[in-house]
Formats: structure tokens, sequence, C-alpha cells
């Protein structure tokens, strides 16, 4: 079932943009259609960038299709005949109304770095489909040149519909294109699991996690390619450990590594985890099991040797580090080695466009990261 019929409030009509000629399309055809009750009216309409606007309440998917196709109309009336790019379609789960805002600021301005078809799945509890579409186009002056635009549907539904995600989403997608479906909350669950079917690359962000969920997505790299924002925050990390170790000197301590202590910022235990696991991957060591308590992590990983490394993951009170974390120390019973970082430097709409890439540039390593820290996890 990809959706039932729309009950007595049907979908509005939006907004023509100014200097098309003619009536309203849609349920009146050609004819200025008359607004029913309970119909909701916007006119978000603006000259370059263009953007239109449409909502509705109790709809049928059918209807977003075509609502979203008036639309697009305009940018083929007057003789324009605008080319317009798209590079993927994304889809988002529900979230929590906490995460509502996270996922505003990433979206807002995303059609600069990835004109996309992005579809917003969120839940309510009325039986019925609620939907509003929004496309903004930048387009060139001339006709026949290639413009970019980027819609936006957000799609309210109780859960009987959501378990059919895939199926009402299905009408919407653009073909010949990538799909990326966005885990706002990387432990909240997949309405329909036919969703990862339609998706090349899951994309999620576990920074603010306590460790549990970077288990379930352990198992989900085994079926999808997962980019974790949490990972990408973390680049300058990696680079610093494999600069810190380049010269002889320093790679002579790491046969004689003895501890490895992680400060973190505030609630990003889970990028703790990630640094570390990573650690103990790159090393070779054998991971063993971890145990939390209150914002600190200890544990233990095994050398190749046979001999024991400490592990310590603790919160920095007032870091103001890079990526969630504070400093990261590897000690020898006699030296030490230590890396920090002061600010943070990376933005989240450029690292979550660069996400969006079929291959981004901080994607190397972190299955094997994930297989580390679940191993440290599993007794825990």
């Amino acid at each position: 079932m990809a959706d039932r019929a729309a009950g007595p409030r049907r979908a509005a009509v939006g907004a023509r943009p100014v200097g098309v000629r003619g009536g309203q399309p849609g349920a009146a055809g050609g004819r200025r259609a008359a607004r029913r009750p309970g119909t909701k009216l916007e006119a978000g309409v603006s000259a370059v960038p263009e953007r239109s606007r449409w909502r509705g309440e109790g709809v049928h998917i059918d209807e977003v299709v075509a609502e979203l196709a008036r639309l697009h109309h305009p940018l083929q009336d007057g003789g324009r005949r605008q080319a317009v790019a798209r590079t993927l379609n994304l889809f988002v789960a529900p979230a929590s109304s906490e995460a509502g805002k996270t996922v505003g600021d990433a979206l807002a301005g995303l059609g600069a770095h990835s004109p996309s078809r992005t579809l917003v799945l969120r839940r309510h509890g009325s039986d019925r489909l609620d939907a509003e579409a929004v496309i903004e186009c930048e387009l060139p002056d001339a006709a026949g040149r290639v413009g970019v635009c980027h819609d936006r549907v957000t799609l309210t539904a109780d859960d009987s519909r959501l378990e059919h995600a895939a199926s009402l989403l299905a009408p919407l997608l653009l073909s010949d294109l990538p799909t990326v479906l966005w885990l706002p909350e990387p432990d909240s669950p997949i309405p329909d699991p036919r969703l990862l079917d339609r998706a090349q690359q899951v994309l999620v962000d576990s920074t603010a996690d306590d460790g549990a969920a970077l288990r379930r997505l352990q198992e989900l790299t085994k079926s999808a390619r997962v980019h974790d924002l949490a990972w990408g925050r973390l680049e300058f990390w990696r680079a610093a450990t494999a600069a810190a170790f380049e010269s002889p000197e320093q790679r002579a301590m790491l046969p004689r590594i003895a501890g490895l202590d992680v400060r973190y910022e505030g609630e990003a235990l889970s990028a703790g985890l990630l640094l570390a696991g990573w650690v103990v991957a790159r090393a070779g060591w054998r991971p063993e099991g971890i145990e939390r308590d209150h914002g600190r992590a200890h544990g233990k990983a095994v050398r190749t040797d046979g001999s024991p490394v400490a592990l310590s993951l603790e919160r920095e009170p007032d870091a103001r580090g890079c990526g969630g974390i504070e400093k990261l120390t590897f000690r020898t019973d006699s030296d030490e080695v230590k890396i920090r970082r002061g600010a943070a430097t990376s933005r989240l709409r450029d690292l979550f466009a660069e996400a969006l890439q079929p291959t981004p540039s901080f994607a190397r390593g972190y299955p094997e990261a994930l297989g580390a820290v679940a191993a440290m996890l599993r007794d825990s």
C-alpha cells in the first residue's frame, strides 16, 4: 500500500511566477481554479532566483506529482525552454523535533552545492497524507542554457503510510540519478527497509551518539555504503596522527605504545570511539572490551606482540576542539606524543555537500574503524 485515498481536504493551489500568462492549471484546467474550503494559498515566488511553493492536506501522492510538475511548468513557458540540472535524489528519514533544526540548517542552500530533489518524510498521528512542495531555481537569462533547480517535497504521514515509504516516494524520484538516504538520527528506525534498496548510499551523523548506534552502523556497512559526517570531521586527526609518526624516531615508538588517551568535547563520545577504533585498526591491534560510565570509556587493545594497550576516553569540560576531539595522546613507558587542535574549521554545509558525493575524500578507513569499535563494544 503506497497511499490511501485523500480525505475531504484536498491539495492547495500555489501561485504562479510573476509574468507568466494564463490561469491556474490543475483541477480547474486552464480556468482560474475556485478556492475550496480548507485550501491554503501561498504566494512565494520571486524573480531570480525563482521560488514557488504549494501545500495541501489529505492528498494523494498522484496529486503531489501533478502539482510538482505544475510548479516546474513555467520554466518552459514564454519561449524560455530552460534545461534544468540536478545531481541526485535525497531521501530524509523521519526525525524527532529536536533534529528538525539540524535538518533545516543542512538543507539550506543545498541547491548551490548539489541541486537535488529532496524528499523529506515526517510522522504525524492523523490518518492522512499532507504534502508541501517548494522549488528554487537559479536560471540564466538566455533561453536554452542550463539552470539549476532544487526541489524539496515534505510528506507528513501516519505510520501505516510510512511503512510503505519506498512505494510512496517512487513516483517522485528522478530517473537515472543517484539516490541518497539520510538518517538525521542514526539510531532511529528506518520506516521502510526497502528505502535501503533504492539508495546507493546512506548519510548519517553519529557525533552526538553515546556509541550505541555505532554497532548498528557497522552492520549497515555490510550492505550499504555509509557516509558518516562524524567521520568526516575527524579527517584532521587522522592526517595529524599520520604526520606525527612520519619521522623514523617517532615510528620507532609505535611497537612500544602502551596507552592511548582521547579527550573529547560535550556529548561526542562516539567521535572519540571512532578515532580510537581507527588507531586500533591501523596499528593492527586486536580490540578488546571497553566499559562506558558517565562520559568516560576505558578498555584495552592487544598489540601484535601480545602486550596490552590501555584505552582511555574522557570528556573535557571546556573543550573547543575539532570534530568533537580536544586532544589525542600516545604513551609508551617512557615517552608520549600529544596531538592537539585549538578550534574546529569544518563547516556543516560544506561537509554535508561533500558527504552526498559517491566517494567523498574523507570516506577511507571508516568500515575498519567501525569494525574495531563494534568489537570493543560487543560485551559492554
